[in-house]
């Protein structure tokens, strides 16, 4: 029962931390055209629209990233920890990017959603492995990656629904959703912890005999 508990809220916190992000992927490019237009009319929209495809190649980037840094990170001051620093950084995040007029600011913060966006897919291997172990490591996350597919239909559908029936308060209403999305998914955090399941972590010997390498013992 606590294997099964814990993987459903390992589940809905990897769901809410990637929800937040597709909002944000789903529509950051004509948002920093409405932000960098208001800042300078006078740009053409040809070069609105570049400015756009460039935020989605350097947000990109970000992602992958921050797979490299937040998996690091976790390495040091553990998976737990990542995830709430994650999920309640992106809280104040979002909270900024709704009234943020600086379409470099704007692009920063964007950034650094995708950042973490990229942390998450970093820090959940790790934590199954901590939490499951090695042999279950591949079953588990695979069913965890289910999250994914169920925030990439989430996401997107509660972003073009605001943005069919209130055009004009949508990005506003998308940041409010995210942060409540975000504020859930922390505190779903403290119900999870790196270690419930395995007594100690595996030593380098022991992760070796779950593969089935024979280990030779020190005379």
């Amino acid at each position: 029962a606590r294997a099964e508990r814990e993987f459903a809220v390992m589940w809905i916190v990897f769901f809410f931390n990637i929800s937040a992000g597709i909002s944000v992927i789903s529509f950051q490019s004509p948002l920093l055209q409405d932000v960098w237009g208001l800042a300078d009319p006078t740009i053409e929209p040809e070069t609105l629209a570049a400015y756009g495809a460039t935020l989605i190649a350097i947000s990109s980037l970000c992602n992958g990233v921050g797979r490299l840094l937040w998996g690091m990170l976790s390495d040091r001051i553990g998976r737990v920890a990542v995830f709430r620093i994650l999920l309640a950084s992106q809280m104040v995040v979002f909270g900024v990017l709704m009234t943020e007029t600086n379409p470099w600011v704007f692009s920063v913060l964007v950034c650094y959603v995708l950042l973490c966006f990229g942390g998450g897919f970093a820090t959940m291997p790790s934590f199954i492995v901590d939490v499951f172990g090695a042999k279950k490591m591949s079953i588990v996350y695979g069913a965890i990656l289910t999250a994914w597919a169920a925030a990439g239909i989430f996401g997107p559908l509660y972003v073009g629904h605001l943005k069919d029936q209130y055009p004009d308060r949508a990005v506003i209403y998308c940041f409010l959703i995210g942060i409540l999305i975000l504020g859930l998914g922390y505190v779903f955090t403290y119900l999870l912890n790196d270690d419930r399941l395995r007594v100690g972590k595996p030593t380098v010997e022991d992760t070796l005999r779950q593969f089935g390498i024979p280990v030779r013992r020190a005379a």
